[in-house]
C-alpha cells in the first residue's frame, strides 16, 4: 500500500476537509492499489482516508488500539457501503468501510465525517463498541433510505423530537428517553419503555383534526405496557417563526450534553431514522407547535388491531376524529406517572 505523509485536520474532520483531502488524492493519478491520507495524527489510533486504484472507489480505514469485547467476525454489508471488521486482535479492532458508489459520493462523506467525529469527540475506552453502533445505525440508513425525505417525514420527525425533548428526557433522563426511541422502525410504537410505550401523531391544518394510523399493529396493546397517543398539532411553514429540525436536534445535544452516552446513542437513532447533514439542505421547513396532548388507549378506544381483521386481510391504515376520543385525554402529568412507576 502506497501513503502519504500524515496530515493534520485539526481535532475535527468536516464533510468540506474531506472533500478537500479527496479532491488531493484525485490529482495523483498514478498507480494502482490504495492511496490513503491520515487524519486525527495527535491520537493514538489511527484513522485514514482514502481511495483504491484504478476505480476510484473511497474508502475509510480505523485501527482502533483499546482491549476490547467486540465479537470476531465480518459485519454484513449493506446498500452503499461495504463493511469489513477484524477484531482478532485482543488490543485493538481494524475497520474498513468502502462505498459501493465511487466517485463524488456526499453520503459516503457524511459517514466518514461523522464516525471520524465519534473518534475525535471522546477517544477514550468503549470507542470500538461506540463507532460500530454509529456505523450500524449508518447501515439501516442505507438499506432504508427514500430517494427524498418528504415534507410528511420531516414533520413526523419533529414531533417525535418535540415528545422526547419535552416530555421524555424530564420524566426519565437523557439515557432511558433515547433508549427507548424507536421511531426509526415503522413497525413499532414510537417510544417504548417496560411500563408506557407512546405513538406519535401529527397533523397539520385546522379544525380538530385527525390522527392518521397506518397500520393494524399501531394502536394494539396486546401483549404489551400501557399504550399512549401523543397527538401534535404544529404549524410547517418555509420561513419565520418556529424550528428547524437542525434547531430541534441541537436543542436536544444541549440539553443531554453531560450524558455522553446518550449523546451517542441519539446520534445513532438520529442516523438510523434516515436524517442526514444533507439533507438539511432542501429540507428547511420551520415548525411550530400549537398544542400537544396525550390519549391513552385503553377499552373503548376506537381503533382497529389486529384479532377485529379476517383470514387474509392486512395492512390497514384508517383515520381516528380527533372529537371521537376526548374521554381518553390524558394529562402530562398521568404520562410521566405512567413513564416512571
Amino acid at each position: 500500500m502506497r501513503s502519504h505523509s500524515a496530515s493534520s485536520v485539526g481535532t475535527m474532520t468536516t464533510r468540506t476537509e474531506l472533500a478537500k483531502i479527496w479532491r488531493e488524492l484525485a490529482r495523483d493519478t498514478g498507480g494502482h492499489g490504495s492511496v490513503r491520507r491520515r487524519v486525527l495524527p495527535g491520537l493514538a489510533h489511527d484513522v485514514f482516508i482514502g481511495e483504491n486504484r484504478p476505480d476510484r472507489q473511497r474508502v475509510l480505514m480505523l485501527q482502533i488500539h483499546e482491549r476490547h469485547d467486540v465479537s470476531q467476525r465480518r459485519r454484513p454489508s449493506s446498500r452503499g457501503v461495504v463493511i469489513d471488521v477484524d477484531a482478532s486482535r485482543p488490543d485493538g479492532v481494524d475497520i474498513r468501510l468502502a462505498s459501493t458508489t465511487y466517485d463524488n459520493d456526499s453520503l459516503f462523506m457524511e459517514l466518514t465525517a461523522d464516525v471520524i467525529g465519534v473518534i475525535a469527540s471522546n477517544p477514550t475506552a468503549g470507542l470500538a463498541a461506540r463507532v460500530l453502533n454509529r456505523i450500524a445505525a449508518w447501515q439501516r440508513f442505507f438499506a432504508t433510505r427514500p430517494h427524498e425525505f418528504s415534507a410528511e417525514q420531516a414533520a413526523g420527525l419533529f414531533t417525535e423530537l418535540h415528545v422526547l425533548e419535552s416530555l421524555l428526557i424530564p420524566a426519565i433522563g437523557p439515557s432511558r428517553a433515547i433508549a427507548a426511541w424507536t421511531g426509526a422502525d415503522p413497525a413499532i410504537q414510537d417510544f417504548q419503555t417496560e411500563r408506557a410505550t407512546i405513538e406519535v401523531k401529527s397533523f397539520r391544518g385546522t379544525g380538530s383534526g385527525r390522527l392518521t394510523i397506518s397500520s393494524e399493529q399501531q394502536l394494539d396493546t396486546a401483549g404489551s405496557a400501557d399504550l399512549y397517543v401523543a397527538y401534535i398539532r404544529i404549524d410547517q411553514r418555509s420561513d419565520g417563526p418556529g424550528a428547524s429540525i437542525p434547531d430541534a436536534i441541537n436543542r436536544i445535544r444541549t440539553t443531554i450534553m453531560k450524558d455522553q452516552a446518550a449523546v451517542y446513542a441519539f446520534g445513532d437513532r438520529i442516523v438510523a431514522y434516515g436524517w442526514t447533514d444533507a439533507i438539511a439542505e432542501y429540507r428547511t421547513e420551520r415548525f411550530e407547535v400549537r398544542s400537544s396532548e396525550y390519549f391513552h388507549v385503553a377499552d373503548g378506544f376506537p381503533r382497529i388491531i389486529v384479532d377485529m381483521l379476517p383470514l387474509g386481510v392486512g395492512a390497514v391504515s384508517y383515520s381516528i376524529d380527533r372529537a371521537a376520543i376526548e374521554r381518553f385525554l390524558a394529562s402530562p402529568q398521568d404520562l410521566t406517572r405512567a413513564l416512571r412507576n
